[in-house]
């Protein structure tokens, strides 16, 4: 196989000390195949030593974006620059940037020791220079002692570890990981989601992390870029795409929100709020970012489950919304309360706590509510992609 077939780049920086983390630039990336816009227009900016996610559905364009910036894709326009220098229409090899994939791409015929060194041999250094950073790469996985092993003899999370090793062995300005996780089951993604971090701090290393999988976005990552259709949808800190999504679709696709359709009215006193389509009329209730709604115009409003409250309907206090508990689905710590109201079915999600006060059952009578601190509105069409 080839080094760029194998995802190798070893670039042209010296190997000497500490690797240090590269500045990252995108600059209104585009790509079109035919008339399709894959990516369209994207800026943005990675700061050194940071650690970005780009989180998004199948076909939001995540993988062509990753492609361009290993250079397996050249873009229609724009620009790349990684420390300042536009790589755009470098080859692959020549861009200094370590990748790993998600099925690690390893030679079956090769040794620990052989793959980790792989992108050391391309770069012409002799065997006795190669042990030293081998040996280096391999205690930082934490896989000392397996290097005279074959990849067939290597449980999947030791693989993932020489696919990190060999990416990180000739010290990149940049690391790219594509779903690198995803070929492991679920306990063992959770603990290679710590070392992968640790790597990272150990390192100083930038890293682009590019995953469907918005836990590990939100869990690893310094800022997250959700992508749909093309186009960054947000950038962020996880809290904030979480906790302040700014459309119906980064609610919706990051955590579980209860949508529930209404209108936007302007009160006497000048205040934009929301009916909603099966609340009382006389029940306008406040959202946050009310500056995006348009009096008159259908709007969204996103609730996270655990932003609602269940209470007996005799405790209820206005805008409370009345309902019927129709599932209950025990989660461990918390318990999933499905909930049919007027408004639509609604789900609660109830801590351990708060079940042990009040046990709520199929059938049961409650009352809804929620702070309209936790409420956000969104314009109806918002959610399309």
């Amino acid at each position: 196989m080839s080094e760029v077939s194998e995802g190798v780049q070893a670039g042209d920086r010296t190997l000497d000390g500490a690797a240090t983390g590269g500045e990252v630039e995108l600059d209104g990336l585009t790509k079109k195949y035919g008339t399709v816009e894959a990516v369209r227009g994207i800026s943005l900016s990675i700061r050194r030593g940071e650690f970005l996610a780009i989180l998004g559905p199948s076909g939001a364009g995540k993988t062509t974006l990753l492609n361009m910036l290993t250079g397996f894709e050249k873009p229609t326009s724009g620009a790349i620059r990684i420390n300042g220098r536009d790589v755009a229409r470098l080859a692959p090899h020549k861009r200094g940037i370590g990748v790993v994939f998600q099925h690690y791409a390893l030679f079956k015929h090769m040794t620990v020791a052989q793959n980790v060194g792989f992108p050391l041999r391309m770069r012409g250094m002799s065997m006795r220079e190669q042990r030293g950073h081998i040996q280096h790469a391999l205690e930082l996985v934490k896989l000392e002692g397996y290097a005279a092993r074959f990849p067939d003899r290597l449980s999947g999370g030791q693989q993932q570890r020489v696919a990190l090793a060999r990416a990180i062995v000739f010290r990149p300005a940049l690391l790219l990981m594509d779903e690198p996780l995803g070929a492991l089951d679920k306990r063992l993604r959770e603990h290679m989601r710590v070392e992968i971090k640790r790597l990272q701090r150990n390192l100083g290393a930038t890293v682009i992390y590019v995953t469907h999988d918005q836990n590990e976005a939100l869990t690893m990552a310094d800022r997250v870029a959700v992508m749909n259709d093309g186009v960054v949808e947000q950038l962020g800190t996880p809290d904030d795409l979480y906790e302040r999504p700014s459309s119906a679709f980064v609610a919706d696709f990051v955590g579980e929100t209860n949508f529930f359709t209404g209108r936007a009215v302007l009160d006497p006193d000048g205040r934009v709020r929301v009916v909603l389509d099966g609340d009382r009329p006389e029940h306008h209730r406040d959202v946050e970012n009310v500056a995006s709604l348009r009096p008159g115009s259908g709007v969204e409003v996103g609730v996270r489950p655990e932003q609602v409250s269940l209470l007996p309907p005799d405790q209820a206090e206005a805008p409370a919304v009345p309902g019927t508990v129709s599932d209950v689905l025990y989660e461990g710590a918390t318990a999933l309360h499905v909930v049919e109201t007027p408004i639509g079915d609604l789900s609660a999600r109830l801590s351990l706590g708060s079940i042990r006060e009040t046990r709520w059952d199929v059938g049961d009578r409650v009352a809804v509510h929620w702070d309209a601190r936790a409420a956000r509105g969104y314009p109806a069409a918002d959610r399309a992609s």
